[in-house]
């Protein structure tokens, strides 16, 4: 029997509606054994697709062109910079997805270290999908 597990989901909406999270029980995010094959691995861009303007340090949660993750793949973040504005912390989407599926990223939070505003086609970070053998 595995241990009671919660993801916790915030996004912008959620404040709309008196909420600051939600959180919600899963199963299957046991640890796992995982053999990568870095032969296929694929460097992506994490690109916006909206507009969206920022103050100094603050961090939002931004639409990106989707990025198909196929199951049992992993997503690292490259840390070479690519945006001088600020950085990607993560990617995802608003829907819990289980790394056994295939999976679409169309969301990424964004921290801006100067007041300005993203605008759309603008390279947010690059990611690194390493496919499971």
């Amino acid at each position: 029997m595995s241990e009671k597990m919660y993801i916790v989901s915030c996004t912008q909406d959620l404040e709309k509606m008196g909420l600051d999270r939600i959180r919600m029980k899963v199963e299957g995010m046991e640890a796992r054994d995982l053999s990568l094959d870095w032969t296929q691995t694929r460097l992506i861009p994490v690109v916006a697709n909206e507009k969206v303007p920022f103050n100094v340090g603050e961090m939002r949660i931004l639409n990106i062109k989707p990025i198909k993750i196929p199951a049992n793949s992993i997503v690292l973040q490259s840390f070479f910079g690519v945006n001088g504005m600020g950085h990607i912390t993560c990617i995802g989407s608003t829907e819990f997805q289980v790394i056994d599926q295939d999976r679409i990223a169309d969301k990424a939070m964004f921290q801006s270290r100067i007041k300005a505003a993203v605008m759309s086609g603008d390279i947010l970070g690059q990611v690194l999908i390493v496919t499971s053998t």
